[in-house]
């Protein structure tokens, strides 16, 4: 096993590289607003760990792969309107990730992992949508926490098992920002990032629920009835997502960071990385997983593919 740092390596050592034994691995998240607590790097604090667990995961089982590591990617659609907050359209995401995937694709290499731990609904849509352009030419980007945050806030029995964590300290809809799961994460990343005000930090402000909220709310539960999973899991999410985001007095996190445990982190950055190396295994056979982001059965992309 060789392992690289993209901007390092001259032309020729990337030219020496074997196309079909080499994987690309790079963190994708926004600079974006964590409370008081958690610092505006957050995202990418952890998206760069999953990385490093994946990467690890594959040259344990493959040590013939090369990794290469490609610099961060400090991008995020959808951040939350909090001043720190970076705020990037969907359009300059699916952009990059598809000019870098061609350009990866034409030097006749095979497999981008990108890891991210960023929620924003356009965010992840930008990835996928710019995922199945790229396998259409026969290059694979593996994206696994479009997988891992949908079976976050539907409570997957799967997740729930490997992980032992529970509602509310899982990332679900209430704890989808910087509460419980994230501040365990970064207990497990970078505690040093942290700081003290997180052990006296507690619940969020619950939003004030509009006329939008009780709308979205039955239009899911009306879904959930006739078994449209999906659709009612996209449904409840907006509508939580939006009665958050639109109250003036909002919290700039979610849940409770006081009950955060670096043994909850761990278990779920190491469930992340898990997810990750099923999906490379998947990208290896030559199988394709079309992932549904969160919302992805009421998106409204379109006109960029």
């Amino acid at each position: 096993m060789e392992k690289y740092r993209y901007e390092e390596m001259t032309y020729n050592e990337l030219d020496e590289l074997d196309r079909i034994n080499t994987v690309f691995l790079s963190s994708i998240s926004p600079l974006e607003t964590h409370g008081k607590h958690l610092p505006i790097g957050t995202d990418v604090f952890i998206a760069e760990n999953i990385r490093d667990r994946i990467a690890v995961k594959i040259t344990e089982k493959y040590p013939e792969f090369s990794i290469v590591i490609m610099p961060t990617l400090y991008i995020g659609s959808d951040a939350i309107p909090v001043r720190g907050s970076m705020k990037i359209r969907y359009q300059s995401i699916y952009n990059l990730i598809v000019d870098t995937g061609l350009t990866l694709s034409k030097m006749g290499f095979k497999y981008w992992v990108l890891t991210d731990n960023h929620g924003g609904p356009h965010h992840q849509f930008a990835i996928e949508l710019a995922a199945r352009k790229l396998a259409k030419k026969g290059f694979y980007v593996i994206a696994p926490f479009l997988t891992v945050f949908r079976r976050m806030v539907d409570h997957d029995p799967d997740l729930i098992e490997k992980t032992g964590l529970g509602p509310g300290e899982c990332g679900d809809i209430e704890d989808s920002h910087a509460g419980t799961n994230e501040t365990s994460l970064m207990l497990a990343v970078a505690p040093e990032k942290i700081r003290d005000i997180w052990k006296e930090t507690g619940t969020a402000k619950a939003p004030v629920k509009k006329i939008p909220y009780y709308l979205l709310s039955g239009i899911s539960k009306v879904l959930g009835m006739f078994g449209a999973t999906d659709e009612s899991t996209d449904f409840r999410f907006l509508a939580g997502g939006l009665s958050w985001i639109s109250d003036p007095e909002m919290d700039p996190y979610q849940g409770d960071p006081s009950k955060a445990r670096k043994e909850a982190g761990e278990a779920m950055l190491n469930y992340h990385a898990g997810v990750g190396m099923e999906l490379f295994e998947k990208a290896r056979k030559g199988h394709f997983v079309k992932q549904k982001p969160l919302g992805w059965s009421i998106r409204s992309l379109k006109d960029i593919v």
